[in-house]
């Protein structure tokens, strides 16, 4: 390890300065404390000829070889003066063997009670940078997946300072294990051989997971993901709900989680009277004491989901008074670099606690930084007596209810909660992308009400939960492109469909990296839907509804008083939040007379449904 002056930081002194000798008896560079050098300040010059330091400020002169207290003084000053103010190491890691820097290293700095102060890594060039908050006496950990931890000699740092580190390349070599002792699960490297592969795995998912974390806390890079809620049901298999929503953000850790003492606390469900919240465990709840404490770790003994893979399970080390995980970091076993953390509740009041968990994948860049490209939580459905609304739209882990009772769990539906990375950069807009998640495409076809598989040119096909989609062509096909895999649902409406606000028929696709996939979804017949929204066996033959927004402007308002009046009949309605409203039962071949107001807002208009015609599209604009 050789640790210089920051060139950016200290002044040029003259030749021979660090050979000035300040003590009568000792040969040593008073200027350099420990292993680090001590700038002077700009207050301070060096009159090296005359052997005189000088201190402008104080107009004192002291003769360096003898007045040794005088120096002392000022180097006092000096060292109190640059100990008030933040310090920072610049430094580089290169390898000892190949002679080149090393990229996505883990550097830590330690202080004398073994305590991380902080932490960065390597980038591409294999240089760091770290901000320390204060002077003191430290190491450096420098930590590389595949090689055993190289620690550099302490040092006392008084300065913003320079550091390069030469590792020592010591690879990790990985014990061949022939039995696996269950009872004993302690995370320290001892004399059985499955303790010392166990300590050994988990040291390289740490160095991973560490340097996920540091990746995203240096906002150096700008990652494209897409969110998503899926509601499955569990009894048919089947996918029922959907929301999506594409973002982009600069590091942050994807989700939420609790502070690790306070899941040590309370564990990974919290209720209150609105509902039910499951957490899934973040980088920095896995780095956290409680994790290394409160779990049991050894080899894994289920089958791998690649050959290629080796596995450290970990579960509570007691019994769980409250929910809790179990779970296993799979790691490859040539390059020993982390792959996947799959994890499920343990203690949770429902049978099917096994299908209920969550998933994080693991990949590192070119550049040496790791990401996330992966995450996914499962959770029951929290119930009660009252009626249970799943919000879909918001991507979190809650369920309104209305009602009141004993929160219950329930497994007759699955929500999964999670996100895909679809691409990473670093730096502007315009920086190259450095990571890019293979994508695959759907068509997707709407055919006509009815058996007669005739497409539907003109309707409109979305894909659900989401705002995308388009209008299918003369053969009735909707083409999606750079579609993340995964299970879709897919919709196809109209317009008067969509007037009517009535569910649309929707088509299940999943789709596959590199592959087209193919799916059909019908049309929903008019007469049908307008009986679904009118909650009607079928609509009698001599009535028809009218349904739109009513708007201020191009913004939609909600509770506005909107009335029919025809002979015979005059009813009303308010607008929905979104402006929305619907009439059934309107009469066909009549004169209708529309009003809509609101405060000192109104709009009157009239309208003529003709025989036979369904539904009536209409638009309020509200005027003063």
């Amino acid at each position: 390890m050789r640790l210089v002056p920051d060139a950016r930081q200290t002044q040029r002194e003259p030749m021979g300065f660090h050979e000035k000798v300040l003590t009568e008896s000792d040969a040593r560079p008073v200027a350099f404390v420990g292993r680090v050098d001590v700038p002077l300040s700009n207050d301070l010059t060096m009159v090296q000829s005359h052997g005189w330091l000088q201190s402008k400020d104080a107009n004192v002169m002291c003769v360096a070889r003898r007045s040794f207290a005088c120096a002392l003084g000022i180097l006092s000053a000096i060292s109190l003066s640059f100990s008030a103010r933040a310090q920072v190491i610049h430094g580089a890691v290169s390898s000892a063997v190949g002679a080149g820097r090393v990229p996505g290293a883990v550097v830590l700095l330690v202080d004398s009670s073994l305590a991380t102060r902080a932490r960065a890594l390597t980038s591409d060039s294999g240089t760091f940078f770290i901000g320390v908050g204060a002077a003191g006496r430290f190491h450096l950990k420098v930590m590389r997946i595949g090689f055993r931890p190289t620690e550099s000699p302490v040092f006392d740092l008084r300065r913003d300072t320079t550091i390069d580190l030469a590792l020592a390349d010591i690879p990790v070599i990985l014990p061949a294990v022939t039995t696996r002792d269950r009872n004993d699960c302690r995370l320290h490297p001892d004399t059985t051989e499955a303790g010392l592969l166990t300590f050994a795995l988990w040291d390289q998912a740490r160095t991973a997971i560490l340097a996920a974390a540091i990746t995203l806390e240096q906002h150096d890079y700008r990652f494209a993901k897409l969110l998503h809620l899926r509601v499955y049901d569990a009894k048919q298999h089947a996918l029922r709900d959907i929301a999506l929503r594409e973002t982009e953000t600069r590091g942050s850790t994807p989700w939420t989680s609790l502070p690790a003492e306070q899941l040590r606390r309370n564990g990974y469900m919290a209720q209150d009277d609105s509902g039910m919240t499951f957490y899934a465990p973040d980088l920095e709840v896995l780095l956290s004491p409680y994790f290394t404490e409160e779990h049991c770790f050894q080899l894994a003994t289920a089958a791998p989901p690649d050959s290629t893979l080796v596995g450290i399970e970990f579960e509570p080390a007691e019994h769980p008074r409250h929910v809790e995980i179990r779970g296993t970091l799979w790691l490859d076993a040539a390059s020993k670099e982390l792959r996947r953390l799959g994890f499920t509740f343990v203690n949770l009041p429902v049978s099917a606690d096994t299908l209920l968990g969550g998933r994080v994948d693991f990949e590192r860049l070119t550049t040496g930084a790791w990401i996330l490209p992966s995450w996914n939580i499962r959770m029951p459905t929290p119930v009660r007596s009252g009626v249970t609304r799943i919000n879909s739209s918001d991507f979190r882990s809650r369920t309104v209810v209305s009602g009141h009772g004993r929160w219950e769990l329930s497994t007759d539906y699955i929500r999964v909660a999670g996100g895909d990375v679809r691409a990473v950069r670093r730096g502007g807009v315009d920086e190259a992308i450095l990571w890019r998640r293979p994508t695959g495409n759907a068509r997707v076809r709407a055919v006509a009400p009815g058996d007669t598989g005739q497409g539907a040119a003109g309707a409109i096909i979305r894909l659900a939960g989401s705002p995308f989609g388009g209008n299918a062509d003369i053969t009735g096909h909707v083409r999606f492109e750079q579609v993340l895999p995964g299970t879709y649902l897919f919709e196809a409406s109209t317009p008067l469909l969509d007037a009517l606000d009535a569910t649309a028929e929707r088509a299940t696709v999943t789709v596959h990296a590199g592959e087209l996939a193919e799916g059909v979804v019908r049309l929903k017949s008019l007469g049908s839907a307008a009986a679904e929204v009118c909650q009607v066996r079928e609509l009698d033959r001599n009535t028809a509804v009218i349904a739109g927004h009513v708007l201020y402007g191009d913004d939609p308002v909600a509770k506005v008083r909107v009335s029919l009046e025809w002979v015979g009949g005059d009813p009303t309605v308010e607008s929905r939040d979104d402006g929305y409203f619907r009439f059934c039962g309107v009469p066909t071949g009549k004169l209708i007379l529309v009003r809509a107001s609101r405060d000192k807002l109104m709009v009157t208009t009239t309208v003529t449904i003709a025989p036979n015609e369904i539904v009536r599209p209409l638009e309020l604009r509200l005027q003063p």
